[in-house]
């Protein structure tokens, strides 16, 4: 049963007893059950609002002077339990033996949700006062206890998971409680696990207070619970020097506890001697990569470092360790990157659409290279995505990059990232590359023609070896990643003319995909269209666009300098202009009517490859042409070629042209 089924089910349990007094057994555990038996005889309302807090400040402090042995023996670990839940949206709550909570730690935003519940020092959590709670079933089952949503009595901590451990004297004498209480969605399943290692320390520190320095106490709670964790842990002390180590970074790291504790830090990672200088840390500490050596070979390790702290000095810090592909798999699904597209998105029935179809769903299939060749706007990163998607490799990352997007001199710190302090404004950090975020998955490369020659080459390395190695480090990192790369030229003539490695060329183009134009697939427009049309209608709550025949018929004479995507803008266009109506020719952009291109003779292309005299020469006769009859104002020139002004001033600069003014 996962968690949003049991919620449901405790819910409608919850709900069944509150309105007929039947509890279902085999639903409800039987202590929370008795529980709410034991409310309703005594009339609590499950439905009360919040609970008045029952001690003023003069009884509180009455009452945690009672309780100063174990508020002082609790304190180191109630201090470390907060930095070790720091960001999770848990508090910490520690209580007297009949419920009385004395003090509270945590994150501010959920302390101000306790807060809204009187969930403060001083209120209690008896059972006769709040109902069915894990601090009331703890004192009275004289035992660990979790309770989640519904299974509390009161309605208003249905939001609320808590674990609460009963903390004993040396002489077995209950004397309170320990309880993480956080909302139900940021439950986990070590949460419990945590009070029970802190209240077994608490109850070790008690017995040894006469004669045990205080933070012998707190590595023995620090052990316990580092213990209970799946997350491999260091800690080190304010020297550097490692003071406990959990399982599973033992395993990670292939050493024995005793190999570790007591040594300094990087006796663990002899790759990084600068990690006997990790301390002190900035507050906002970045993680920060290590190697390390083991039988089976190096290891790549992220480390995430949290400061411990005493007032304001750093007394030492959490040290948590991740495997670089785990982390990275991590950042991936944060970034979204992922494909979204399938063939099945392909719109179109034109035969020379449909082998290109086929013939990419054959590849797919293969761990092999591919080249997508199309004018810009023919679809090349949704045939790449439907690519990853069709192949073994579609639960791994899809990762696009432009190169026609990022300037020549970061492009290379974009692919292969970059070590910390490799050149002046990098990050502290580093950076990881878009080779090593596609490890496992799919790099797309779209615009391969405009990479530099001299980052081809490492390209070509990068691909042939299967290594990456980061701007300023001199440590190799291998990958294991499929390369589709996209170009709107004929890669296959600028490799001839020297104007494109053709080693890399022919590294790339093991498989080569010839999209054609949208001038080419004169049935498939109206398809598209109609396509595009049911998108924008649901984008603008509009359900019923539709061309006039007129229109279509315009939509087909026109050659389509940027293809689908100017289609796309074109029928945007046509939308807002007839208001809902039928898009008339009227409402389409008038350099369609006016375009000197209409009736001009359509080239067919040589099998597999752009034509050699493309679209490019008839959009540089475009854009020379706009520029001239707007005298040089590129706004206009954008408005009637249907481009922003941004990618007016990109196809100027790769095209040559240089704008002209005239003055009249």
């Amino acid at each position: 049963m996962n968690r949003d089924t049991s919620l449901a089910t405790a819910s409608a349990a919850w709900h069944r007893f509150v309105d007929t007094g039947q509890v279902d057994d085999s639903l409800v555990r039987p202590e929370v059950a008795q529980s709410w038996q034991r409310c309703r005889v005594l009339g609590i309302d499950p439905r009360a609002p919040k609970l008045p807090v029952m001690l003023d400040a003069r009884r509180l402090a009455a009452v945690r002077e009672d309780n100063r042995v174990l508020m002082e023996t609790a304190l180191p670990f109630m201090r470390f339990l907060k930095t070790a839940v720091q960001g999770t949206g848990f508090i910490l709550v520690l209580t007297e033996r009949s419920g009385v909570v004395l003090d509270v730690f945590g994150d501010e935003h959920i302390l101000a949700m306790a807060r809204e519940n009187n969930y403060v020092p001083g209120c209690s959590r008896a059972e006769e006062v709040a109902g069915t709670n894990a601090i009331s079933l703890a004192l009275i089952q004289k035992r660990p206890i979790q309770l989640t949503g519904a299974e509390h009595w009161n309605v208003r901590h249905h939001l609320w998971t808590c674990a609460s451990a009963p903390v004993f004297s040396p002489e077995g004498m209950l004397l309170g409680t320990v309880t993480l209480s956080g909302e139900t969605i940021h439950a986990h399943r070590h949460t419990l696990g945590m009070v029970i290692s802190a209240a077994e320390a608490i109850h070790e520190r008690l017995r040894e207070r006469e004669t045990a320095e205080e933070k012998h106490g707190i590595d023995v709670m620090l052990a316990s619970v580092l213990g209970s964790v799946s997350e491999a842990i260091i800690t080190i002390d304010a020297a550097g020097i490692v003071t406990n180590i959990n399982p599973a970074a033992c395993k990670a790291l292939a050493v024995e506890p005793g190999e570790a504790a007591g040594k300094p830090l990087p006796r663990l990672f002899p790759a990084h001697p600068e990690l006997a200088g990790l301390l002190p840390l900035e507050r906002d500490c970045p993680t920060f990569e290590v190697t390390a050596e083991r039988p089976a070979g190096r290891a790549h390790f992220v480390i995430t470092p949290y400061l411990m702290l005493a007032g304001e000095a750093a007394t030492g810090a959490i040290l948590a360790l991740r495997e670089r592909r785990e982390f990275l798999n991590e950042v991936r699904g944060l970034s979204g990157l992922n494909a979204v597209f399938n063939f099945e998105d392909i719109v179109g029935q034109s035969p020379a659409l449909l082998r290109q179809i086929e013939l990419a769903r054959v590849a797919a299939r293969q761990s092999t290279r591919i080249l997508i060749l199309g004018e810009t706007g023919t679809g090349k990163e949704l045939f790449a995505q439907s690519i990853h998607n069709c192949s073994q490799r579609r639960h791994g990352p899809f990762v696009a990059l432009n190169c026609a997007a990022i300037p020549r001199e970061l492009m290379e710190a974009e692919i292969f990232g970059y070590r910390g302090g490799a050149f002046t404004g990098a990050r502290k950090g580093g950076q990881v590359g878009k080779l090593e975020l596609a490890d496992g998955g799919t790099l797309f490369l779209d615009e391969i023609n405009q990479m530099p020659l001299d980052l081809q080459s490492k390209l070509l390395r990068a691909l042939q070896e299967g290594v990456v190695t980061r701007l300023g480090d001199s440590k190799p990192i291998r990958v294991d990643v499929r390369v589709i790369a996209a170009a709107n030229e004929d890669l296959y003539a600028k490799s001839q003319a020297g104007e494109f490695r053709q080693d890399l060329y022919y590294r790339l183009s093991v498989v080569e995909l010839a999209l054609p134009p949208l001038r080419e697939r004169t049935e498939d427009i109206a398809l598209i269209a109609r396509h595009l049309l049911a998108k924008l209608g649901e984008k603008t709550d509009q359900r019923a666009l539709a061309l006039s025949p007129a229109a279509v018929e315009l939509l087909r004479g026109y050659p389509w300098p940027g293809n689908v995507r100017e289609l796309e803008n074109i029928l945007e266009m046509g939308a807002i202009m007839a208001d809902g109506r039928t898009i008339e020719t009227e409402h389409l952009a008038y350099r369609m009517r006016e375009s000197p291109l209409r009736d001009a003779p359509r080239k067919a292309p040589a099998p597999g490859h752009i034509e050699s005299r493309p679209v490019r020469d008839i959009e540089v006769d475009m854009i020379r042409d706009a520029i001239e009859e707007f005298n040089g104002n590129i706004e206009l020139v954008g408005q009637k070629l249907g481009l922003s002004r941004a990618t007016v001033y990109r196809r100027m600069q790769q095209h040559g042209i240089v704008k002209a003014v005239t003055v009249k």
